[in-house]
């Protein structure tokens, strides 16, 4: 148990550290109510849909989507479900992710889980998905599996609990690896597809469940990336008979042309995870608005549940709070930054009286984070800004786009939507006297 400033410190940091919420046990920790009303509107509407009913689950990075997901994934394999959760950050290279991966992806997945469930999968599946690598990737199958005749594969149960991780490393981490994905399937994707769906009747039949995939992450993927996903491939990725559950960035909800294509495939609009508003639209401007209590105590709450008492001083929290402008990552990386600069304080002065987070540690710790935005804002970015400020309307203007992804601006609502600056970009453009 930590006894010391410094102890009490590093529990903080490591605790902060544990964002998103995903694994079972820092969710029961540290989890509060957030976002009931988002997750039980997802679990109604993906309940109430057909087997292969397609989902795309938009918000800003760092909102809480990947805990919301996570939690929405245990309850949904509690109504009689084999869901499959996953991140596809850590299966493929951010930078390089496509349609056919995800799909193939998904059925490395789902094959994986089905195997660990010992259901029986037909080899010919098996085949489709495996069979097609090449090279020093077949070191693993070539080991304990046996060939036929023709020189397929055949692998049993113990030999794909082998060889699957290391598929999924190589998927990571070898651009090879990707490319020859690429080249085997981008002519006959519908192969793919049908390898998929056949995969998951196989696990419908073995276990008397609906299949259900959420994928995590996609959101954090650059705006190019996610254009050439949800607008030039949509149909590829609605077309597996199960339900699925995508993620996209808010930005991208800013192109007519690629919530269009979602629209077209007949998903129904994006589902929206917003910021927490901590003012309403007419006291956003307003330096001395009463906030939204009711906000507040939620993210004071989630501050509660990483930081021991004492460590923060009288009325930091709510100030830490307010810092975030209702984006959780956020929170979290105030929260880090703060520890930081306390520990460093400590090392300083190891006698310092005040061991705990005050007004001087955080103001220090905004100014750092404050720096990262101003590198943006130099960027040519300044006048859009004001504009946002100023109208609280979205920019005609590509950039505005941009401005969203990298959390310079949010999105906000109440009845209609609204944006405005995150406060601590606000706090830079007055300090440069560009706004009041």
């Amino acid at each position: 148990m930590a006894t010391t400033p410094l102890e009490k410190l590093q529990v903080a940091y490591r605790a902060l550290d544990l964002f998103p919420l995903v694994s079972a046990e820092s969710i029961d920790r540290y989890r509060v109510e957030y976002g009931r009303e988002v997750l039980v509107r997802l679990e109604k509407e993906v309940e109430a849909s057909d087997e292969r009913g397609k989902f795309v689950f938009a918000g800003h990075r760092g909102c809480g989507k990947s805990t919301l997901l996570k939690t929405f994934a245990v309850n949904m394999k509690k109504q009689n479900n084999f869901v499959v959760f996953f991140s596809v950050a850590d299966l493929i290279e951010m930078s390089d992710v496509s349609h056919i991966n995800i799909l193939y992806s998904i059925g490395i997945i789902l094959l994986s889980h089905a195997t660990r469930s010992r259901l029986t999968v037909p080899d010919d599946i098996k085949r489709e998905l495996l069979d097609w690598i090449q090279g020093d990737s077949q070191i693993v199958l070539a080991k304990e599996a046996e060939t036929t005749t023709t020189g397929e594969v055949e692998l049993d149960l113990g030999v794909l609990q082998e060889f699957l991780p290391s598929v999924n490393l190589k998927l990571q981490r070898e651009q090879k690896f990707r490319e020859d994905l690429q080249k085997n399937f981008e002519k006959r994707i519908s192969d793919l597809v049908n390898t998929l769906d056949r995969l998951a009747a196989t696990i419908k039949a073995g276990t008397k469940k609906n299949v259900l995939v959420v994928i995590d992450d996609l959101d954090k993927l650059d705006l190019s990336v996610v254009e050439g996903i949800y607008r030039q491939n949509i149909k590829a990725l609605f077309a597996p008979n199960f339900r699925i559950v995508y993620t996209i960035p808010v930005s991208a909800l800013q192109e007519p042309q690629i919530v269009g294509a979602i629209n077209q495939e007949g998903s129904g609009k994006p589902k929206f995870f917003p910021v927490a508003k901590f003012f309403t639209r007419d006291d956003a401007q307003e330096r001395n608005a009463v906030p939204i209590e009711r906000s507040i105590k939620v993210f004071e709450e989630i501050l509660s549940k990483r930081f021991e008492s004492g460590l923060l001083a009288p009325g930091i929290a709510r100030k830490m709070v307010l810092a975030s402008g209702g984006v959780l990552r956020e929170l979290v990386r105030i929260g880090r930054e703060c520890c930081t600069e306390c520990m460093v304080q400590l090392e300083i002065d190891p006698d310092r009286e005040n061991a705990c987070i005050d007004d001087e540690i955080l103001n220090i710790a905004l100014d750092n984070l404050r720096n990262d935005f101003s590198r943006q804002v130099l960027g040519g970015y300044s006048a859009l800004l004001v504009q946002v400020y100023k109208t609280l309307e979205p920019v005609e203007d590509e950039a505005f786009t941009k401005l969203l992804h990298g959390l310079l601006v949010l999105e906000y609502q109440n009845g209609d939507m609204w944006y405005d600056l995150h406060p601590l970009v606000a706090e830079l453009l007055r300090r440069r006297k560009l706004i009041n």
